[in-house]
């Protein structure tokens, strides 16, 4: 960046630097003087994150919770003090307890992770509001430099042909004037070469939080919001190329009866569960969510609802040949099953009404007796 400039002079007073660029010399000094106290600020943040970091590290291992990503968000709000709902729940379940159980810890996780989600993405996006509109006045100001630098160089380039000493007088500035557009220049690069970097870290973040605010963050599969956005896009396409789809609405038999006997932590396992069966039994051209409570939704894109409805029982079957044993106790829980409702997407039907038929499969399931698998439509 240009350092020195030529003393001023009469002659030379409508030719100065200062004036072209619309600044001081004084200007100069004070940005070159303030930059050392900017920069030092990054470096006072990260040791502040890193200090949050290692207590949020120490406080899942005093309560003997596992590192996962939605432990260490949750050790994030309550000892950062980001969220106040957080802080009590935290807080009301230690004072209950003594420490923070893994089931109440998902239970506080679960109540609190859309508000977190939501604050978490405004802070990105007002982020990247304000990188744009930096970048927007960086580029500004780089047009503006080189609009009064091209001015600058036709003054100059007369001067040079009426010959004589303003001639020699214009080179000299057109070289100065040169000088300082080079360090202009390279500072604006500079510049934005950060901005390049800081807006990939910000997609980065961006991208987390947006599968942190699509995940349940029990199961990891993907929530309803989420389910139903790629639902429609998948319909969308099917109705276009003229393609089957269909959708399995599918839920826990006798689920509250599992929290109360055996607890809210044996019922989170048995969620877990019965996610990765239908992950694992559903084939990679299915896609798996949870619907909320003990409900699951899971989307077969190109298959017709008798296959997907094979698909489903084959889950149905093997899960329902498990004999499961408490962790905590050894004591037997007996058989978990599953009912379920397939759906086929029909002509000019909408999102709601497929779901809906699905919803309806599943419910004469149940009242047939649970445990099975029924065709939305057939008998």
């Amino acid at each position: 960046m240009y350092e020195g400039k030529p003393p001023s002079s009469p002659a030379r007073k409508g030719w100065s630097l200062d004036s072209i660029f619309g600044r001081s010399a004084d200007a100069d000094v004070s940005e070159r003087q303030v930059a050392p106290s900017v920069s030092s600020t990054p470096a006072s943040t990260d040791v502040a994150a890193n200090d949050l970091f290692s207590r949020v590290g120490a406080f899942l291992k005093t309560h003997r919770l596992d590192p996962t990503p939605t432990n260490y968000d949750l050790g994030y709000q309550y000892l950062g003090g980001h969220d106040p709902a957080v802080v009590a729940a935290v807080d009301a379940a230690i004072a209950q307890d003594g420490f923070l159980r893994h089931d109440v810890a998902q239970q506080i996780v679960e109540s609190t992770a859309n508000t977190v989600s939501s604050e978490l993405l405004e802070k990105l996006i007002d982020q990247a509001h304000q990188s744009m509109l930096l970048a927007a006045s960086l580029v500004g100001q780089s047009r503006s430099d080189a609009s009064a630098y091209g001015n600058a160089l036709d003054r100059g380039a007369a001067a040079l042909d009426a010959g004589g000493e303003p001639a020699t007088r214009a080179l000299e500035l057109m070289l100065d004037l040169t000088r300082t557009m080079i360090g202009k220049t390279q500072d604006a690069e500079r510049r934005l070469a950060e901005m390049g970097s800081q807006m990939a870290s910000l997609q980065d973040d961006l991208a987390e939080a947006q599968a942190v605010a699509e995940s349940d963050p029990l199961t990891g599969l993907a929530n309803r919001r989420a389910f139903q956005s790629r639902l429609a896009r998948a319909m969308a396409q099917a109705t276009q190329e003229g393609t089957p789809l269909s959708v399995a609405f599918c839920d826990i038999d006798h689920f509250k009866k599992i929290n109360d006997n055996f607890g809210h932590d044996t019922g989170d396992r048995i969620l877990k569960m019965v996610a990765d069966a239908l992950v694992d039994g559903a084939g990679e051209d299915a896609f798996v969510g949870r619907f909320g409570g003990e409900e699951f939704l899971v989307l077969f894109d190109g298959i017709m609802g008798r296959r997907a409805a094979m698909r489903i029982d084959e889950i149905r079957d093997e899960l329902s040949g498990r004999h499961l044993v408490s962790k905590t106790t050894g004591e037997p829980l007996g058989t978990v099953t599953f009912s379920a409702g397939i759906a086929q997407l029909q002509t000019g039907e909408d999102e709601g009404d497929m779901l809906r038929r699905a919803d309806e499969a599943l419910y004469a399931a149940k009242n047939a007796g649970r445990n099975r698998v029924l065709i939305a439509g057939e008998d």
